[in-house]
């Protein structure tokens, strides 16, 4: 499989200084094809950001449902204790499709500090953004719930977790939380001017220690399309296939975004896919500037990895970017994939 337009417009945005590091791994009916910068491989560490949210904590999620650990319509009451009464019923299923209401808030450190109970009840004391259910908003700090759920269940930190029934079971090798400052073969991603202690990107996954359910995992081309493969092949070693279409179902038409279990649902409202995922697609971005999207009719998945905020943030002198323009990127990325494919 030949790339040659999407490696020119990449290589065009390294030039352009959007970006410095970045890596595209293509599947299309058992082809693919794989490109990349200079310093860069298939096995390079990229912070993943809320990708993973499907990588790690929305699979996991999906795992614990289908060892009968828990289900989607379990409350926020049912895992923790003293829930506000306009929170004990938000359901697992409504923050996974980000219909929950559960607003954004920074974590201080001294919250952190205090444990992960003192990080649940700060979450939950905020106000929500609307009545469960009945609108959209993107939640990380759901997510984070989540997470927290996930450890609760299982008895064992969210890396732990991910390490025991994703990366081990699928062989990834190169998917974790919290690399060394100074991996090799690693893209710096992260927005700051310097990483601090953790090498993320998210500012309260940072005041988390690197480790949360609202994504900052690291993973490389190599190991997400490993993940995109088993998804497409329905890979028991995920969960049962019956979860598969559960979590690909559009469970919020009427909303101003679609989103499935977790996953961002492609329709035609969505822009970000280009020309070459059509409706029913599904997948996620990373605000870092990563995504992968996965089509079952096409046997197709995409995966772009790239450290783009950052290199806009240093455009700026770290003083800030305008997110618009990773989104307008990864339109015009995806489209050159798709003059590609066409010409095969």
């Amino acid at each position: 499989m030949e790339l040659t337009k999407t490696k020119e417009l990449m290589e065009q945005l390294k030039s352009d200084k959007y970006l410095g590091t970045y890596a595209v791994q293509v599947y299309l009916k058992g082809d693919k094809g794989f490109i990349s910068s200079q310093d860069a491989g298939e096995n390079t560490y990229f912070d993943v950001a809320s990708m993973g949210k499907v990588l790690v904590t929305t699979t996991l999620i999906l795992k614990a449902c289908d060892m009968g650990m828990m289900n989607i319509d379990m409350t926020l009451g049912d895992f923790f204790d003293e829930v506000p009464d306009d929170k004990k019923n938000i359901t697992v299923k409504q923050m996974l499709t980000h219909s929950s209401g559960i607003r954004r808030v920074e974590i201080p450190d001294r919250i952190s500090d205090s444990g992960r109970e003192a990080v649940i009840w700060y979450i939950l004391k905020a106000e929500l953004a609307f009545e469960p259910g009945k609108a959209y908003l993107y939640s990380c700090n759901a997510f984070i719930l989540l997470g927290f759920i996930l450890e609760k269940i299982f008895g064992m930190t969210l890396d732990k977790i991910y390490e025991k029934y994703i990366t081990k079971p699928l062989g990834l090798n190169r998917s974790k939380f919290n690399i060394a400052l100074d991996e090799p073969d690693a893209a710096v991603c992260y927005r700051w001017k310097y990483p601090g202690k953790y090498r993320v990107d998210d500012q309260n996954v940072y005041t988390l220690h690197g480790v949360a359910g609202n994504g900052a995992s690291q993973s490389c081309a190599n190991d997400i399309g490993i993940f995109s493969k088993a998804v497409l092949d329905r890979d028991e070693r995920l969960y049962s296939r019956e979860y598969f279409d559960l979590a690909e179902h559009n469970y919020t038409p009427e909303l101003s975004e679609s989103r499935g279990l977790g996953y961002l649902y492609v329709d035609e409202r969505y822009k970000q896919t280009g020309k070459l995922f059509p409706t029913g697609s599904f997948g996620h971005c990373g605000h870092s500037g990563q995504c992968f999207f996965i089509n079952r009719e096409l046997d197709m998945y995409v995966v772009i990895l790239t450290n783009a905020t950052r290199y806009l943030n240093m455009k700026s002198g770290f003083n800030g970017y305008d997110y618009g323009i990773v989104c307008k990127m990864r339109e015009n990325i995806h489209n050159a994939v798709y003059k590609d494919l066409k010409s095969l």
